[in-house]
């Protein structure tokens, strides 16, 4: 080779001299070099150049040596350039896609060039069993760990990426590792995969996740992704799709983050990984951080960022014990299935609430008689602070988990305790209807008589509301909230009072209001369970087919009281305002029955007189098509 470095151009600058840069560059790219490289140094500094063989040149500590070089190539100078105490500069060869996103550097040769005038900086080399890393090492299933993608990507190629990733949904399934880092901590644990980066910058998995990462820390960051089930996976994939340069302290629930200077990544078996898009296969990896290997100037990407050189295992999340075994065990499951020690906390609770406990029946009295009273005054606050002190919701949620597992014990003390408060809540609101001298429908008690599928839907979503706030303690402050919205007491309450008045209508209309809620917040609740991973489908299609049955069973009345609604709007509609025969309706009411029944007022200049009120009923008929009594209150308007 020719060792003399010819001068290619000159620097006009007459004040300070320009930098000089030796532009290292392998032989087959000679022309382009010439062609490309060497014209977009002329504006800011001089170039000399040095085609490199299988021996690097050796050159003065301090020298400036630019690059226009591939990632492999790159492998071998970077170790040497930190041995001789050389400043790297790196230009966007094409064949160069690893250390650009690793170091920040522009696609643009231009940019990048213009970048070479920044301050050189010292940067660590992560290492992965000896061998130089630029942007990640992805062990395990690297679906969707993929090295980064330019920061100026679009939504809709985010897009596109994650739609030809869906095929391999069906494939996903998690691998044991064993985790041990510098100060011997160690974790054996279940994931998908595990992207290894010297910085935040290196990957999208950690580009979104990572805030406390640096350059020149000294550590290398392992983010360990380990889903319990497709369907988590696959929200943290569209919210990162959606939102990719959101950074967060708060990993998701299903990622592990270590921090460490060194970490040993291993399995009983041989598993593949990928070394900047090269792959491999192996049982263990070795990956350690060399802090400070090389001067260089970076890119205008690369975040320098401040971070503490403290070790940190972030890990509470990583499944380990139980749960481990039964993941790896079989492909990952669309929805989690949650092992017995994830659980067994919530089981307990459920099981106490199943229970007919003294104080379940004292609030149960207590509860049935304040909704009484508060029926009778027509008090609607009063009605609130017995849904409120009601204890209803805690059996019937345990007898939703019952029905969900097939679990008899807890399916039949459950079912004994409600049928318990059920009696004891009617026999109360009977006896107390008897010693009250009151048998007057008012507004309270007539809105529980004729319930309709809009009841139904408030109850299935109470119920899955009840569900979630049992299932995660950090939202049970809103059950409440969710007792106020389904009002069990209440229609037990008016159903007594029919018991006490022998008033078929009113108990048969309020009974099936309590059976609708009822109905409704085990089906509900039994799914919302089986969403969150309590039972497996197999396990849980026959009680859920049962709850199924009975919520049919009850829409039929419940349908048709719907329709009846929605007919009474519109003949309140079509006759509300209407001007005819020279007066005009208002304040329109419907009242079941056939013929229809109707209230109105009717606002005239002059008294009505019997023939007037016939023209006025003939009209309504003529309009609804259909026979009605009327029921009129009439105004004069003077």
């Amino acid at each position: 080779m020719n060792t003399e470095v010819p001068v290619v151009t000159e620097s006009t600058v007459d004040t300070a001299p320009a930098p000089v840069w030796i532009l290292l560059y392998e032989p087959e790219d000679e022309q382009e070099v010439h062609a490309r490289v060497l014209p977009s140094f002329a504006a800011s500094s001089e170039a000399q150049v040095w085609p490199r063989d299988e021996r690097l040149p050796d050159l003065p500590r301090g020298t400036r040596v630019a690059t226009w070089l591939c990632d492999a190539a790159l492998k071998q100078v970077i170790p040497e350039a930190g041995r001789q105490g050389w400043v790297i500069g790196l230009l966007p060869h094409p064949q160069m896609p690893n250390a650009r996103f690793g170091f920040g550097i522009a696609s643009r040769l231009e940019q990048a060039q213009e970048d070479l005038s920044q301050l050189q900086m010292d940067v660590d080399l992560l290492y992965c069993n000896d061998e130089p890393v630029f942007n990640a090492v992805l062990a395990g299933d690297s679906y969707s760990l993929k090295p980064a993608r330019d920061p100026g990507e679009g939504l809709w190629r985010r897009l596109r990426r994650f739609v030809r990733l869906m095929p391999a949904l069906n494939r996903l399934r998690l691998r044991p590792f064993r985790l041990e880092t510098q100060k011997e901590k160690v974790i054996e644990t279940a994931a998908l995969g595990i992207v290894a980066v010297e910085h935040g910058r290196s990957n999208p998995l950690s580009r979104r996740l990572l805030e406390d990462s640096s350059v020149n820390d000294g550590m290398l960051h392992a983010l360990v992704l380990a889903p319990r089930s497709v369907m988590e996976f696959l929200r943290f994939l569209l919210a990162s799709v959606l939102l990719p340069a959101r950074q967060s302290n708060a990993l998701p629930p299903f990622v592990g983050h270590i921090k460490s200077q060194r970490l040993r990544v291993s399995n009983g078996s041989p598993f593949d990984y990928v070394v900047d898009g090269v792959p491999g296969n192996g049982c263990e990896l070795e990956l350690r951080v060399e802090q400070k290997a090389f001067s260089l100037v970076p890119g205008r990407y690369l975040s320098i960022g401040k971070a503490s050189g403290k070790e940190s295992f972030r890990t509470e999340s990583l499944p380990v014990g139980e749960a481990r075994k039964a993941l790896v065990a079989y492909p990952m499951p669309w929805i989690h299935h949650a092992a017995t020690e994830e659980f067994r906390d919530l089981f307990l609770v459920l099981r106490d609430n199943a229970r007919a406990s003294q104080v379940f029946l004292t609030l149960m009295v207590l509860a049935t008689l304040l909704a009484c009273v508060g029926l009778f005054a027509g008090s609607a606050p009063v009605i609130i602070g017995a849904m409120i002190l009601a204890p209803l919701m805690s059996p019937i949620i345990s007898l939703a988990m019952g029905v969900l597992r097939q679990d008899e014990r807890l399916m039949t003390e459950s079912f004994r305790t409600l049928c318990v408060g059920i009696g004891l809540a009617l026999l109360c609101a009977t006896l107390l209807t008897l010693l009250v001298p009151l048998q007057t429908l008012n507004n309270e008690i007539s809105a529980r008589l004729q319930p309709t599928l809009l009841d139904l839907a408030v109850a299935v979503i109470s119920g899955v509301a009840g569900a979630y706030a049992h299932a995660r303690a950090e939202v049970a402050k809103s059950l409440a909230g969710v007792a106020i919205a389904v009002a069990l007491v209440p229609p037990l309450a008016v159903t007594g009072m029919g018991l006490g008045w022998l008033d078929w209508h009113v108990f048969s209309g309020a009974f099936l209001l309590f059976l609708t809620n009822l109905a409704g917040i085990v089906l509900a609740a039994a799914l919302t369970f089986l969403a969150l991973g309590y039972s497996p489908f197999s396990r849980a299609r026959r009680g859920l087919l049962l709850s199924l049955m009975l919520v049919i069973m009850v829409s039929v009345p419940l349908a048709l009281g719907f329709q009846r609604m929605v007919d009474e709007h519109r003949v309140q509609r079509t006759l509300d305002g209407w001007d005819v025969a020279g007066v005009t309706l208002q304040d329109v009411s419907v009242r079941p029955g056939e013929p229809m029944h109707l209230q109105l007022r009717v606002l005239s200049p002059r008294p009505l007189t019997e023939t007037d009120l016939d023209a006025i009923k003939q009209a309504i008929e003529e309009r609804l098509r259909r026979s009605v009594r009327l029921e009129v209150v009439i105004a004069i308007l003077r």
